[in-house]
């Protein structure tokens, strides 16, 4: 089926993320920044929305990467812990103090890792400054009886510059895995060492191989200690693509609808919504589903978000995120499926290359995270060339000069398509 997106439409979108980028700049998490850009999009869904809420919420958006530093701090004493033991722990029950004080940091760091990192949990967030974010909450009410929820999504923030990316390009990845190999090697060698001093047997043989492990691991400690800057050094990534782009299309939806409102489905309210501080581990949109996940469920919501709309053929549904472990709805995926097929746009599944994989285990998790952990029907879609991926993704290389037009476009007939099928249901 043929979906007309008129000039005007495309122009309206490429100009809302140069306009947002001009006026505002860089939108880390909880900026003064990104409370300007909510303000903007507040006024630009007032154009075209019944209804439009600003939702203020708190978190600490410094402690999503802030961890990693307090991670190295624990990893770097506990092996030194070790190293030194030889020195400071002349018998057996002094040598089984200081291996006990190694593991029990390995654990805590590990505690650390696994629940900000692979499960997006508030878990040390307390250590670090309180900030006040928001969402923006765009309704195009239900003709009729209200009786369910669309949501499509995207998030305002921009991410602070990944200094590893931006200086190491493929090294970034190099230095991830490496530094993730030594904190597990190294937890599964001190409680085997633990173990042999426990029994009073010789440890020589893993002594030696705990000072290998740690030079190798210097550079990787050093790397992942300045992989995020402190302060506004941080904040340098305009946040064009990731993910203004999906902004953009979210705007050119509400614009579209606005003239076209035959294709919205019969008792169904549309949301349009900017998430606040996504980079700072999905916040923004774990707040909105904990204020709205009665009435998210009781209406059968169904969210489909998008983030990072770069390429104009390359479309992606991600079904499944590897770093959360995060299955998304098949019932979304599928109507997602659809809706490309019906505005004849070829979309796959993300995961399928190698690099897709790759990246995958280490880039974190989508506002669709929220959603899905908590049993609302969402799922991701994203079109992006990863052959140009580590050229800008979360560098300030990030800007308006590699946004796409028809990427923009093609996203755009895809969320059309969307709801013409629900509407021909």
């Amino acid at each position: 089926m043929k979906v007309e997106i008129s000039n005007d439409d495309s122009e309206y979108m490429y100009n809302v993320i140069k306009d947002i980028i001009d006026k505002f700049g860089p939108r880390m998490p909880c900026s003064p920044a990104e409370a300007q850009a909510a303000d903007y999009i507040k006024k630009e869904l007032e154009k075209t929305c019944d209804e439009v809420n600003v939702e203020p919420f708190k978190c600490h958006p410094r402690a999503f990467l802030g961890w990693i530093r307090i991670d190295i701090l624990l990893i770097s004493i506990s092996i030194l812990n070790f190293l030194l033991m030889p020195f400071i722990a002349p018998n057996l029950l002094s040598r089984i103090l200081v291996i006990t004080i190694a593991v029990i940091l390995n654990i805590f760091a590990f505690l650390i890792l696994w629940n900000e990192f692979f499960n997006y949990r508030e878990f040390i967030d307390k250590l670090f400054k309180e900030k006040d974010s928001q969402n923006v909450v765009g309704k195009i009410k239900a003709k009729g009886e209200f009786k369910k929820i669309i949501i499509f999504s995207g998030h305002l923030d921009s991410a602070l510059q990944f200094n590893l990316l931006r200086y190491l390009k493929f090294g970034y990845v190099i230095i991830i895995f490496l530094g993730l190999s030594v904190l597990f090697i190294w937890i599964i060698v001190s409680i085997i060492i633990f173990i042999i001093i426990f029994f009073n047997l010789e440890y020589a043989l893993f002594y030696n191989f705990t000072v290998i492990l740690f030079i190798i691991g210097i550079p990787a400690f050093i790397g992942l200690f300045l992989f995020v800057s402190s302060g506004e050094k941080a904040n340098k990534v305009p946040g064009a693509i990731d993910n203004l782009s999906a902004v953009a299309v979210i705007l050119g939806l509400g614009k579209y609808l606005k003239i076209h409102k035959q294709i919205i489905p019969n008792n169904t309210e549309i949301r349009l919504i900017s998430f606040g501080c996504e980079e700072a581990g999905l916040r923004g949109a774990y707040r909105y589903v904990a204020r709205h996940f009665e009435e998210l469920k009781k209406r059968n919501a169904e969210i489909i978000n998008m983030d990072g709309i770069q390429s104009d053929e390359k479309f992606y549904i991600i079904e499944y995120e590897p770093t959360t472990r995060t299955r998304h709805s098949p019932e979304v995926v599928q109507k997602i499926n659809k809706s490309a097929d019906l505005v004849d746009l070829n979309i796959k599944p993300f995961g399928s290359g190698f690099i897709e994989k790759l990246i995958g285990q280490i880039s974190g998790g989508t506002d669709a995270t929220a959603f899905s952990k908590v049993k609302i029907k969402a799922a991701t879609f994203a079109s992006m060339d990863f052959s140009k991926f580590l050229s800008f993704y979360h560098q300030p290389t990030d800007n308006i000069e590699i946004v796409n037009k028809i990427a923009l476009t093609n996203a755009l007939k895809i969320c059309i398509g969307y709801l013409i099928n629900e509407s021909n249901n």
